[in-house]
């Protein structure tokens, strides 16, 4: 199931705070060149007119001209000039951010005024400043591919937000944070966050103030439903989003719901209707959308045309997204473009485009997944496990708060009921557990003999075997044992081969099967981590687990006292530092 490019509702929590998409001036037009000068001279003219007038006024002028970049330039640059001739830092920063805003499509200028925000107000307590600048420098450094530093950036900012109470900055970024996660392709992880920001948001003001945040929330909540193909529960939220999007004045991200929509009766197999919606979204993005809008407004047209056998038009509208994407803007989410094409051409019998776009692919998704398999190390360090932190504080700061006496209950109550529960397990759910792992244990031998004697029955080219074995020299150099949730059947996908192949040769190669051999790596890599880095033997049993790819704390202990006859506690209470 193909997923929505990120990018698109990354832009969109970005119109929160102004909700308005600026123009870009065009060059070779001689009309908007002409009518640049005589405005600039009128302005210039009465400068001192305009910087007679408040920062409230100016902002106000700023806000009504959104749509006219060339006046909404002139009125933020001379409330910048104000601001700095007045040495005022709070409107200093207003100004930079105006700018961020005029400069929203050329990501590199923006990004230098999100830093100008950020290095003047880091040691200010502005409610908005510097999150605002986090906010901004998080989003250009995304559409720069930069996903590492973007998560940094939104967690910096999110920490801001939360000491000063800043709940629309609070929800955008978070919001942003569960994006990331979508890129990951985690999409369950990633929906769990978006329902608790709507069940936030709807106890504000869904109809004024924070109907941007609902109608960007809706958005994810069904496009992430659409991934996950439940489309029926991504169509009742289709709804409402467009409901409360045709009800406002300024439309929030219509084009995006009617984007959303398409893929949506897709989903459902009304291939007609999706073109239809597809469409209308196409005009209104032409006009004024952002890149991977236009993107995937393309991708699902041309799969949508397709399904209705209109083979040739489909694929003009597949070879407009090869055109438009580079190793710079590649994301999964437009791969079935190529597999597409790639089929197209194969069926042609051109073998020279066939090559060419399956060597793009594969550069591709090679770039693409060593990006998300770091990313995807940070979000569990520096976001989760700050999260966990958190709560934990919380928790404890709640217990604080109470009278001793009742806390000295809580605690008897407690200890009490833990050990209850203690003797119950041990006396009851031991045996059961025992005789259910001898149970388990036996039927794994016997289906793991049954595969050994076929892949001895199995002859493999010795050219796949070589090619097998450096692929999995690869897994291990580069770390990817890691990952959670490996099985040996996407391993094998990984691998372009089939888990038969990869099952005989990690048993003839490595003499032990792929459940044993994934443990033994990661076993192995938590070992050398526990004797060589300090901060990693200052993780909790459970972080150590998830660190090292396992996704629990029992499967993660057992492996460890098979391969080492001791526990991860007691093994780096009793190991020294080397």
């Amino acid at each position: 199931m193909n997923r929505i490019a990120p990018k698109i509702v990354i832009l969109l929590t970005f119109y929160i705070f102004i909700t308005s998409n600026t123009s870009v001036i065009s060059q070779t037009d001689q009309n908007v060149s002409d009518r640049f000068k005589e405005t600039s001279i009128h302005i210039e003219k009465s400068i001192d007119t305009l910087l007679r007038k408040t920062y409230e006024e100016l902002e106000k002028e700023y806000n009504t001209n959104e749509k006219d970049s060339i006046l909404a330039k002139l009125y933020a640059s001379a409330y910048l000039e104000k601001a700095k001739k007045e040495n005022n830092k709070l409107q200093i920063a207003n100004g930079y951010h105006f700018f961020c805003w005029l400069s929203a499509n050329d990501f590199e200028k923006s990004l230098k005024y999100a830093d100008s925000i950020i290095e003047l107000t880091k040691n200010d307590k502005f409610k908005k400043y510097p999150t605002r600048g986090y906010l901004f420098r998080g989003f250009n450094l995304f559409e720069l591919n930069k996903y590492n530093p973007a998560l940094q950036s939104y967690i910096s900012g999110l920490k801001h937000a939360e000491i000063m109470n800043d709940t629309a900055n609070v929800i955008a970024l978070k919001h942003n944070i569960a994006l990331l996660r979508n890129t990951l392709g985690e999409s369950r992880e990633a929906l769990k966050e978006y329902f608790e920001n709507l069940k936030f948001i709807i106890k504000q003001d869904t109809l004024d103030k924070f109907r941007p945040h609902y109608v960007t929330t809706l958005y994810k909540i069904s496009s992430t439903y659409n991934e996950l193909g439940v489309a029926d529960s991504g169509y009742i939220y289709i709804k409402k989003m467009i409901r409360s999007t045709l009800a406002s004045k300024k439309r929030y991200y219509y084009p995006e719901a009617l984007l959303i929509s398409g893929m949506n009766s897709y989903l459902r197999k009304d291939f007609q209707a999706a073109i239809d919606s597809l469409h209308k979204a196409e005009g209104i993005l032409n006009t004024n959308g952002v890149h991977s809008s236009k993107v995937m407004t393309n991708l699902w047209i041309g799969k949508s045309l397709l399904q209705l056998n209109k083979k040739e038009n489909a694929f003009n509208y597949l070879k407009k997204v090869d055109s438009m994407i580079d190793k710079s803007n590649y994301t999964y989410s437009y791969r079935d473009a190529f597999t597409l094409l790639i089929d197209h051409y194969k069926d042609v019998d051109n073998k020279d485009k066939q090559l060419e776009l399956m060597q793009k692919l594969i550069q591709f998704d090679s770039i693409t997944s060593a990006k998300h398999q770091k990313l995807n190390v940070n979000l569990v360090k520096n976001y989760d496990t700050a999260k966990l932190i958190k709560e934990k504080d919380l928790l404890i700061q709640d217990i604080q708060n109470q009278s001793q006496k009742t806390k000295f209950q809580y605690i008897i109550i407690g200890i009490l009921i833990l050990l209850i529960t203690s003797i119950i397990y041990y006396s009851f759910y031991k045996k059961k557990k025992l005789a259910y792992l001898r149970e388990f244990d036996e039927k794994l031998k016997h289906i793991e003999t049954k595969k050994i004697k076929k892949a001895k029955d199995l002859e493999i080219d010795p050219k796949v075997t070589k090619d097998i074995i450096k692929k999995l020299e690869r897994f291990e150099q580069n770390l990817v044992f890691l990952n959670t949730n490996l099985t040996q059947t996407k391993v094998a996908k990984s691998f372009k081969t089939n888990s038969t192949y990869l099952s005989k040769i990690i048993n003839t190669h490595k003499k032990k099967n792929f459940a044993n051999y994934l443990n033994d790596l990661r076993i192995e890599y938590c070992i050398k981590q526990i004797e060589t880095n300090p901060k990693f033997r200052l993780y909790s049993v459970k972080s150590i687990a998830n660190e090292v790819g396992f996704n629990s704390v029992q499967s993660f202990s057992s492996a460890f006292h098979k391969k080492t006859g001791k526990h991860p506690s007691e093994y780096i209470k009793n190991r020294p530092l080397q």
